[in-house]
């Protein structure tokens, strides 16, 4: 059983199957589902970056840190051509705080070079600023302190958001 706390305050114990248990219980399932939520999730967030242009009918998107225009490049079956040139890039490092990896408004599209030849940490002088614009500041302090939150994901929930982010990124 699990237990499950709603925003009201009120908790119910949850009934899961044997087959949902062990895969909570097994770190192997939870690594590779983890890797798979990733690539979803990463893919909405560098997507979600792109707008239709209506005279052009192409896809355009700004780089976060550096303002530059990224152009969205497609297969004819719909597949990306020049995905190694734009990035989702984590305002706060996924790896120091890993409660916030997969917190939308840490994860944006950028350019390659903002995001992985400016150091170890991209672009930062010039993506606070422009993420500041973007969300305002009332989001930008929910950010800052969802980050100081600990918050462990299970593999019930992880498995749940692949297919949320599955379904956000072929819309």
């Amino acid at each position: 059983r699990e237990n499950q706390t709603f925003s009201s305050g009120t908790k119910i114990q949850m009934k899961i199957s044997i087959k949902e248990y062990k895969k909570i219980k097994n770190d192997g399932e939870l690594k590779k589902s983890k890797k798979t939520l990733t690539r979803y999730f990463n893919l909405y967030r560098r997507l979600a970056g792109f707008t239709l242009v209506k005279e052009t009918g192409a896809r355009e998107g700004k780089c976060i840190a550096c303002s530059k225009i990224l152009a969205l490049e497609c297969f004819s079956d719909g597949s990306i051509l020049n995905g190694r040139d734009f990035h989702a890039s984590h305002y706060f490092d996924k790896d120091k705080y890993p409660n916030i990896e997969y917190y939308e408004d840490n994860v944006w599209l950028s350019c390659n070079r903002c995001n992985s030849h400016l150091g170890l940490h991209g672009n930062k002088p010039d993506y606070q600023p422009n993420l500041l614009k973007k969300i305002g500041q009332e989001r930008f302090d929910k950010l800052i302190l969802a980050k100081n939150t600990k918050k462990q994901l299970n593999i019930l929930d992880i498995d749940r958001m692949i297919f949320e982010y599955r379904d956000k990124a072929k819309q």
